[in-house]
C-alpha cells in the first residue's frame, strides 16, 4: 500500500536514529513505538498535549522504575515530538500501527499506517 510506504519513511525520517539505538529487533521495536507515541503526542492541540504526555510518563514510571532511564526517556521523548513537529509541521494524522521486521543484523525494514478518517487517536 502506497500510504503505508509514506508514512514508514516519515517515521523513520524522524526516528531512525532513535530505532537503531535498540540492539536487538524487540528493542527496535520498543524504540519505533515511543517514536509513534511521541508523533501522536506531537499532533495533539496543546491543550491536551500536556495532560497525555504526562499521562503517558505516568504510566511510563510505573514499568521502568529508574529515575535515570525515566529523564532519558523524557528527553528522547520531547526530541522525537520536536522532529516530527520540524520535518512534518502540517501533518495531523496519528499512526496507528508500526511494526518493525529485521532483514540482517543492521538492517531492517518498517511498516506504519496512519489512522483512516474518522478515528481517533
Amino acid at each position: 500500500m502506497n500510504t503505508e510506504k509514506k508514512v514508514s519513511q516519515m517515521i523513520l525520517d524522524v526516528a531512525a536514529q532513535f530505532i537503531e539505538l535498540g540492539t536487538t529487533e524487540e528493542e527496535r521495536q520498543t524504540n519505533l513505538d515511543i517514536a509513534c507515541k511521541a508523533w501522536n503526542l506531537s499532533i495533539l492541540p496543546k491543550s491536551k498535549r500536556n495532560k497525555e504526555y504526562n499521562k503517558y510518563l505516568d504510566e511510563m514510571r510505573l514499568l521502568i522504575n529508574d529515575k535515570e532511564v525515566m529523564k532519558w526517556l523524557k528527553e528522547d521523548l520531547n526530541g522525537l515530538m520536536q522532529a516530527k513537529v520540524e520535518l512534518y509541521p502540517n501533518e495531523i494524522r496519528p499512526i496507528v500501527s508500526a511494526h518493525l521486521k529485521n532483514i540482517e543484523t543492521d538492517q531492517y525494514e518498517v511498516t506504519a499506517s496512519f489512522a483512516r478518517q474518522g478515528q481517533l487517536h
